[in-house]
C-alpha cells in the first residue's frame, strides 16, 4: 500500500508533459532574449527559468532510482543549454558531460555546441537523424 501511495505522490509532483513544455518555453525565451534583449521581459524570463529549473530538478531527483535515461538526458541537456545561453560555460560543460553519459553522440555534439557558443558562434541543436547508424 505504501508503494502505491508513493507512486501516486510522484505522479502529482512530476508531470512530464508540463515539465517539457516549461523547459522548452524557458529555452525559447532565453534564445529570444539573446537575440534581442527587448524581446522578452526580464522578470518573465527569470520566472520561467525558475519554473523550468524546478521541473528539471524534479526529474533529476529520480536519477539512479528510475529507468528514465531519456528523461534524465533531456533534463541535463536543457540545463546545459540554459547555462550556455547565460554564458555560464563551466556549468554548461558539466551538464554536457552528464548528457555524454547517456548518449555519446548527443553529448559530444552538445559539448561542441557549447564550445562554439563560447567563441561567439551558434550551432543548431543536435539532429539524431544525422548520426550514422554505424557510429551508435
Amino acid at each position: 500500500m505504501a508503494n502505491i501511495i508513493d507512486f501516486l505522490k510522484n505522479l502529482n509532483i512530476l508531470n512530464i508533459e508540463r515539465a517539457y513544455k516549461d523547459l522548452d518555453t524557458a529555452l525559447t525565451q532565453l534564445r529570444a532574449h539573446a537575440e534581442n534583449a527587448e524581446a522578452v521581459d526580464d522578470e518573465e524570463l527569470e520566472e520561467q527559468l525558475a519554473i523550468a529549473r524546478e521541473e528539471a530538478s524534479k526529474i533529476l531527483a529520480h536519477e539512479g532510482k528510475k529507468p528514465w535515461d531519456g528523461m534524465f538526458r533531456e533534463a541535463h541537456e536543457y540545463l546545459a543549454k540554459f547555462h550556455m545561453e547565460l554564458k555560464e560555460y563551466d556549468e554548461a560543460e558539466v551538464q554536457g558531460r552528464l548528457v555524454l553519459e547517456y548518449d555519446h553522440n548527443e553529448g559530444e555534439y552538445l559539448l561542441k555546441q557549447i564550445a562554439a557558443h563560447k567563441r561567439g558562434e551558434r550551432l543548431e541543436d543536435f539532429d539524431p537523424s544525422a548520426v550514422d547508424e554505424g557510429e551508435e
